[in-house]
This record gives C-alpha cells, sequence and structure tokens, in this order.
C-alpha cells in the first residue's frame, strides 16, 4: 500500500512539482492524506502545445486539474473562426461541467503551450462530491463565479464597441507589474489574432487600434510582454464608454 501510495501522490509533474488535487480551489479542503488516497484513482496526462485536451461535442466525462502549463477553452464555428473562452494554468479545473449534467462537452481543449493535467475519471469525481460534501459546495461557488463571468463577457458584448472590448480583455487579462510600478503586462504575449477572438474582432481591427494605443504611449509590446503603460487611462475609457 505504502509503495502504491508513493506512486500515485508524490509523482512530480514535468516542472518538478508535486502532482495535487489541493492545489485547486475546489479541492483545497481535503487533507494531505485525502489528497493522496483520491489520487491513486486518478492518472496524469501530458500535452505538446496545440495537442487537444477533448473535443467540442465529445461524450466523455472525466474531469481535469492543470498541474503544468495552459489550457485553452474554445468554440469553434467554422474552418479558422473560434472564441476563445477562457484560458486555465496550474490549479484550475476543466470539464467539470459535462461531469455534472452528464451532456457532451460544451467546448474544446486544447493545450496553448506543453502542459500536464491530473485526470479525475468520472465515478471518481463524483465519489469525492458525496463523500466531502465542503468539496461539493465548492464547485458550486466555482460553477456560479464562472456564471458571473459569463454575464460579465456578455454584458461587455452587448454595451461595448470593438475598441472598448479590447480595452477590458487588456485590463482583464493582464497583472500588475513586479518592478513597483502603476503598469500592467500580458506574458506571455498574445498575437492580434489571439486577442480578436477573446473580443470577437478581425484581426485587422484589433491591429489597428493596438498600433493607435502605441502611438499614444498607452501600450507597448515587446518580445515577452504587452505592456500596458497607462492601465488607468484605459480604465477611464472604459468608465466613460459604460457610462455614455
Amino acid at each position: 500500500m505504502k509503495s502504491n501510495l508513493a506512486a500515485g501522490s508524490m509523482v512530480q509533474n514535468v516542472a518538478g512539482m508535486p502532482t495535487t488535487l489541493r492545489g485547486c480551489r475546489v479541492f483545497s479542503g481535503l487533507s494531505l492524506e485525502e489528497d493522496r488516497e483520491w489520487l491513486l484513482r486518478c492518472h496524469s496526462r501530458t500535452l505538446s502545445a496545440g495537442e487537444s485536451l477533448v473535443d467540442f461535442e465529445d461524450m466523455s466525462k472525466d474531469v481535469f486539474i492543470v498541474q503544468t502549463g495552459e489550457i485553452r477553452a474554445v468554440l469553434r464555428f467554422s474552418v479558422g473562426k473560434e472564441a476563445i473562452l477562457g484560458s486555465f494554468k496550474r490549479g484550475d479545473i476543466l470539464g467539470e461541467q459535462a461531469a455534472v449534467d452528464d451532456l457532451a462537452r460544451s467546448a474544446s481543449l486544447m493545450a496553448v503551450s506543453d502542459a500536464s493535467v491530473t485526470v479525475i475519471p468520472y465515478a471518481v469525481f463524483h465519489d469525492i462530491l458525496q463523500q466531502r460534501p465542503d468539496v461539493a459546495l465548492g464547485l458550486l461557488q466555482h460553477l456560479s463565479r464562472r456564471i458571473r463571468g459569463m454575464n460579465d463577457r456578455l454584458s461587455e458584448m452587448s454595451f461595448l464597441d470593438t475598441k472598448h472590448r479590447l480595452y477590458n480583455t487588456l485590463l482583464r487579462l493582464s497583472r500588475v507589474r513586479n518592478d513597483g510600478s502603476r503598469e500592467r503586462i500580458i506574458s506571455p504575449p498574445l498575437v492580434h489574432a489571439e486577442l480578436a477572438e477573446h473580443i470577437g474582432a478581425s484581426r485587422e481591427t484589433v491591429s489597428r487600434e493596438m498600433s493607435r494605443l502605441a502611438r499614444e504611449d498607452l501600450v507597448e509590446r515587446t518580445s515577452r510582454a504587452i505592456v500596458l503603460k497607462n492601465p488607468l487611462e484605459l480604465s477611464r475609457r472604459l468608465s466613460r464608454a459604460l457610462e455614455g
């Protein structure tokens, strides 16, 4: 039993960090021992950049926890046309909707970079929910936050024009720079086609607006990041658009 426990729970992922369920907010209430025991019934999967984890309308019901890399949820409308529904990194949970409602996958999941995930089989996921009411409550809270986020995106698409949707997306995807400045960064930088998929616009429209922001010294693109040099001004413009 001890040898199996070590093999199932203390395996290091490709980034050298321990595989864990507790690193996911939904499962944060598990004890270390419980984490190890549940992991014995799970398995790992590694993906190369661009590789598919699951496809739209797939009938599989497994749940995934991202351990390394980045996974993106996309909805494809036709060849070359897709909408990015979200990007997920270490500790994020994926695939839980199909495991809850028993319907087909509502989006495709694809590795943006080399990635590894913990695969929680459908039966194991439901065993955890039945035995740990706090995990079930955590899942409900997670789904509620996701609905709120979708409502925000719907409002954005309904009430903002293209350039203000771009401002909002830049602010939402960015994080505070660690040098004490007020600048924010998106790292690694998204190409214009990816930004266009986020806001439901063409790449050409995004390129024109990003060039204008660069001329106004509000945005700078480097090899490693998109730098929001004056995020406060972008926020002001967004507020004025929402008010007017």
